[in-house]
């Protein structure tokens, strides 16, 4: 994401231009973290050598970036929705929360924010994410990526009772004591002291507070150079086989994620909850995968589950999942699960925008049509990149089924193992949809006139009536009666207001264990889209 101005966002002396300051600060980090995941790679061996610092950092923030391409009051929502649903690994999910806080903050305290000094209200917001990510993590560990956000933190306060008005020298300050944290890192762990390395979250947490540094009016912040040599790395457990689990889960209270992040703890590492009742992102490493997910069943509504073996350090390449998409909801969806969405409108061509995505696309391609028009056409133009990348095209014939198909997307597995998957998850998702009659036609559910509307299943339409909520209901009937556990409804233009909420609560009647997600989808031609898994 690249960033609107390069010069600084808040000079010595003036107050933060906060909006400009976030979006530009996010940008610039998203450009630092990618170029620096290689070497961040490299470093990773703790607290499994995995390898993935970089990639999961680069996931994260990219994620972040791409669903909230515009930061203002409005959208802070946005973001934190963003934030929790795009956190991969152990260092993605403690920089969401730190990114979470700083929204937070700026929705409840903005006003006292721009009430205090600049210099102040940058060591405020150093110390806020810093203390959101102890709180996440059930057992902080010295000589992490938390160590060094404390060390940043108390050094910026220490120099903004100082110098309040000059944030550039607070932030500088901040970065001086993160440095000298990181520094000691191989002294408090030994598989760090071991591999020869600095913790490689703490490494990116001072390449994050470099930037800030840059768009405060220092000197450019510079990416991570790739190491002559990639460290050994001792694994801790190497007998062991584990796992790293992530879901996200709505509909708990702070309490209850209180109680389930102390009861991951005793039964793995790592654990981290990154969000609030609202929504919430659940991370953790242990040997038996359903014990992670199994105290959650009880207390919420599970999705986006995503199960990865840990163990030596994976070849990891450049890899693009590219999305056709019917609009911009929908663009945002695919974005947040670290999809490259390519927007269409009825009628448009897709061979420009696609060939544009693949050419600035990883060695890798895996491609998600969406829809029966668009698949036949996509691979026409994913054939002519084959020579130079590897490609799959997954036959998805609906918005729902590349949805589905994405949210099982593992950056770290490999390649064929990736498409297989994502191929299942698409398969196996039953979707249908209601639209409005625009011509008098006749259909398998008999004649139909214009205004009238239609219920489709599975590409077929199956019910015609004149109410959207009737329709929409029989067609989600159709669905719950196959069974499935995951209901998932793409609002289009056009959906009357409560038409989500009263589907809703007739599915919960029908199956009370059924979980429900809403995607504000902005297609048009599909007031709504169902899908069920």
């Amino acid at each position: 994401m690249p960033v609107e101005s390069r010069g600084p966002v808040a000079p010595s002396g003036s107050r933060l231009d906060t909006w400009r300051s976030w979006k530009s600060w996010l940008g610039r980090a998203v450009e630092v973290i990618t170029a620096s995941a290689q070497a961040l790679n490299a470093m990773n061996v703790f607290p499994v050598p995995d390898s993935d610092t970089g990639t999961n950092l680069e996931l994260t923030l990219g994620g972040i970036a791409r669903a909230a391409p515009d930061i203002n009051p409005d959208t802070l929502d946005d973001v934190v929705q963003a934030a929790i649903l795009s956190a991969h690994g152990n260092s993605g999910a403690i920089v969401a929360e730190m990114v979470v806080s700083v929204c937070r903050a700026l929705q409840h305290d903005h006003a006292q924010l721009r009430s205090v000094p600049a210099g102040e209200a940058v060591a405020l917001l150093l110390d806020t994410a810093a203390a959101a990510a102890n709180r996440a993590v059930a057992r902080p560990v010295e000589g992490t990526i938390l160590t060094v956000a404390d060390a940043s933190a108390s050094a910026a306060k220490s120099e903004a009772a100082v110098r309040p008005n000059d944030p550039l020298t607070v932030a500088r300050a901040a970065r001086t004591g993160a440095r000298e944290a990181l520094a000691r890192t191989p002294d408090q762990l030994e598989a760090l002291a071991n591999a020869g390395v600095v913790d490689a979250g703490g490494q990116a947490f001072v390449l994050l507070l470099d930037v800030l540094v840059e768009l405060l009016g220092g000197e450019p912040a510079s990416p991570l150079p790739l190491p002559a040599s990639q460290p050994v790395s001792t694994p801790l457990a190497p007998a062991a086989t584990e796992y790293e689990v992530m879901y996200a889960l709505t509909g708990v209270d702070e309490e209850a994620l209180d109680r389930l992040r102390r009861t991951l703890s005793e039964v793995g590492n790592s654990v981290v909850v990154v969000g609030d009742a609202s929504a919430a992102q659940v991370h953790v490493h242990l040997a038996d995968a359903g014990a992670a997910i199994e105290p959650a069943l009880e207390l919420g509504r599970l999705s986006r589950i995503r199960v990865t073996g840990l163990g030596a350090p994976q070849s990891l390449t450049g890899r693009t999942v590219i999305a056709l998409v019917a609009g911009k909801g929908l663009a945002r969806a695919a974005q947040a699960m670290g999809a490259v969405p390519v927007l269409l409108a009825p009628g448009d061509d897709l061979a420009g925008p696609l060939s544009a995505a693949i050419s600035h696309a990883g060695s890798e391609v895996v491609l998600l049509p969406n829809g029966m028009l668009t698949l036949e056409r996509a691979n026409q133009v994913a054939d002519e990149f084959r020579d130079a990348r590897r490609i799959a095209t997954i036959p998805s014939v609906a918005q729902i089924q590349g949805l589905a198909a994405v949210a099982v997307h593992e950056p770290a597995a490999e390649f064929d193992a990736v498409v297989a998957a994502m191929g299942r998850a698409a398969g196996h998702a039953r979707h249908g949809g209601v639209t409005v009659a625009e011509t008098a036609a006749m259909t398998m559910a008999g004649p139909c006139q214009p205004g009238e509307v239609l219920g489709v299943l599975e590409g077929d339409i199956v019910e015609i009536g004149d109410s959207l909520t009737e329709v929409g209901w029989r067609v989600i009937a159709r669905l719950l009666a196959g069974g499935g556990e995951l209901l998932t409804l793409v609002t289009g233009e056009g959906a009357e207001p409560g038409l989500v909420e009263e589907l809703s609560r007739r599915a919960h009647k029908a199956a009370e264990a059924l979980d429900i997600e809403v995607v504000d989808g902005g297609q048009r031609r599909y007031v709504l889209l169902v899908g069920m898994e």
